[in-house]
Parts: C-alpha cells; structure tokens; sequence
C-alpha cells in the first residue's frame, strides 16, 4: 500500500494511500466497528442517462426506465460493506464506520467541517474515508489514535 506518513492533529490522525481502489482501503475498517455508512453512493460513474429500476417512493411504487445522477446514501454492516467492497472499485467513496446507526436526520451538509469530527464521534463514528475517484489519493481518518499504525504494520 503507497501511503504517506501518519499525520496527527488533536483530534484525529490520517493518513493519504495514492492510487486507492475502495478494495484496498476495506483494510482500514475495524471489524469488530458493526456499521458503515456511505454517503452519496453514484452507481452510475458517467453522467449519462442509463437504464435501471429505482423506488418513486417508500410506499413500493418503482420506476423503471432512463435515470440520470441518481446518488444515495447507504447504511450497511461492516461485514457486509467489506464482502461487497470489490463493487466500488471502479467507484470513488465517502465513507463513515460507526459504533451505531446513524439517526436519520444527520446531514454532514449543514455542519462546518470544523465541527464534523466532533459530531460524527457523538454518534459513534471512529473512521472516515474520502476517495473522490478509483485510483487517485485518499484520505483515511481515524478519530483514535494509534489505531492506523495498527493497519499500515501489518
């Protein structure tokens, strides 16, 4: 793994991994964290109208036919996320593990990115990655410390 040195600021350590592939950061997710939770998930790489089958509504009413930009989050166990990881390779990711669920109403929009690893560890959050496309660099942020020095030696 191509990684730069371990970074630390008062409240987390990250650390950069060049020509990352999401299989490949799966590495850095502790097991024994249950939840993983992935934001603005784009199945479509392309903007480019595709087709495919997509919910209208919670109420079971489904569409199917040509869809452009469709992005959503996802919220699924660690365990899960790592058995599928090999599906987001082509795919960048941000990604957030948690010791629970994350509530409904938590949108990283609307917090300033000084605040968000407070409030991300308020709800359980140890780890966030960010991989704006496969194969560019990522970061990986641990918000306990030691823990990357854990996943790099070994």
């Amino acid at each position: 793994m191509n990684c730069t040195d371990i970074e630390s600021r008062p409240d987390c350590e990250f650390v950069y991994v060049h020509n990352a592939i999401v299989s490949v950061l799966a590495r850095f997710l502790d097991p024994t964290v249950p939840w993983v939770w992935i934001l603005g998930h784009c199945p479509n790489r392309h903007l480019q109208w595709w087709n495919t089958t997509v919910p209208l509504n919670d109420g079971g009413s489904i569409y199917t036919g040509a869809v452009r930009a469709l992005s959503f989050d996802l919220q699924l166990s660690t365990r899960d996320f790592v058995s599928r990881a090999t599906d987001f390779d082509e795919h960048g990711l941000a990604l957030i593990q948690s010791h629970k669920r994350m509530p409904d109403t938590l949108s990283l929009d609307g917090i300033p990115e000084s605040q968000q690893t407070n409030v991300l560890r308020q709800n359980g959050g140890t780890l966030r990655m960010y991989l704006p496309h496969a194969i560019e660099t990522a970061q990986v942020q641990s918000f306990k410390k030691g823990y990357l020095e854990t996943v790099i030696g070994t």
